[in-house]
């Protein structure tokens, strides 16, 4: 059931993230799953993807007892219809757990296999302060790939540091050449201050620009205004600090 984090007058679309731990015995039955891509492209979603996790947060080797889904809904009503489904439930019956994120987008730039993927909400709020989830995108290039995973260290070491961040690791569809990272900030603020006065999130921006690293790339911001399980804005934890996965 989720829980209100933030009374939105925000209406459709609407957007969900959603995480799966797995237990070491599920791995293979997970990975299948992944393969087959088996909740993807479900009704009332305009936008669907199964992705998977860096290990130890942005890895380039995959965390394989955890994985993701990040889905765009027409509305309301498509999201929860879907997660009270047959197909949603079968699969999360098979996870030691799992939580959503229900957001309203706010901002999105960017083109995430040709398409523009998030819509912003319609009666947004404009001048919202609060806890903020943060998606970032990007297809590297072939030729650029020694070059992008020899800086990711020093990036990750900055977002790990960062005051505000409550929740951050790597996704993607490929663990070499696509890569997506999501972030949830405790406020608008925390989330400017890394982004413009961070010296190592600086730089990597700066490099990126200048050494031609990605072929697409996509930045987004989300309004979290529910959430389904684990730990996060005070209810149920996400992740236990042994556990938290930081990546950039």
């Amino acid at each position: 059931m989720f829980q209100i984090l933030h009374p939105s007058k925000a209406l459709d679309p609407v957007t969900t993230f959603t995480v799966f731990k797995f237990a070491k015995e599920k791995i293979w039955w997970a990975f299948g799953q992944m393969g087959r891509k088996t909740l993807e492209n479900p009704k009332g979603a305009t936008f669907s993807k199964m992705l998977g996790s860096g290990r130890k947060g942005f890895d380039i080797i995959p965390n394989f007892r955890q994985y993701t889904f990040l889905a765009q809904w027409e509305s309301a009503q498509c999201a929860d219809e879907f997660f009270a489904s047959p197909d949603f439930r079968n699969y999360a019956a098979q996870t030691a757990e799992h939580y959503t994120i229900k957001m309203s987008t706010i901002q999105s730039h960017g083109q995430w296999d040709g398409a523009e993927p998030f819509q912003t909400a319609e009666n947004i709020e404009k001048e919202y302060t609060g806890p903020i989830v943060v998606l970032t995108r990007a297809k590297i290039n072939f030729t650029k790939l020694l070059d992008f995973w020899r800086h990711v260290p020093k990036a990750h070491l900055s977002l790990k540091k960062s005051k505000g961040v409550l929740l951050a690791f790597g996704i993607g569809e490929n663990p070499i050449t696509q890569q997506a990272t999501i972030s949830v900030w405790d406020s608008v603020e925390s989330l400017k201050k890394f982004a413009y006065h961070r010296p190592g999130h600086k730089e990597i921006v700066k490099r990126t620009r200048q050494r031609g690293w990605y072929s697409e790339e996509l930045f987004a911001r989300f309004i979290p205004v529910a959430v389904d399980g684990g730990v996060l804005f005070g209810y149920p934890k996400i992740d236990s600090p042994s556990e938290s996965t930081v990546g950039f």
